[in-house]
């Protein structure tokens, strides 16, 4: 049986690191895991600020468009009456 290993498993076993290794590991995840945390914190309120801005924006849009459909009172012109609903011909 051939017990050589391949370029990928030549380092050290897993459970051969010195204390000194373990120790720079566990500060470098413990780095990340705070960098990754303030990420996280800084998309959420992005995106919350982003969501209040449009929400901010669809209630103007509608105000606005209450407010002139509110103003603008009664269509007036003029038409022609093709088809009355009772079935009765329009006089003219």
């Amino acid at each position: 049986m051939n017990n050589q290993r391949g370029p990928l498993l030549s380092g050290p076993k897993m459970g051969s690191r010195s204390w000194l290794q373990q120790l720079a590991l566990t500060i470098v995840a413990v780095v990340i895991m705070v960098v990754a945390f303030f990420f996280v914190t800084v998309a959420l309120i992005a995106g919350a600020l982003l969501a209040i801005g449009v929400a901010l924006r669809w209630w103007w849009v509608v105000r606005r468009l209450r407010k002139a459909s509110a103003n603008s009172g009664p269509l007036e012109g003029e038409y022609v009456v093709i088809e009355r609903a009772d079935g009765d011909s329009p006089r003219s």
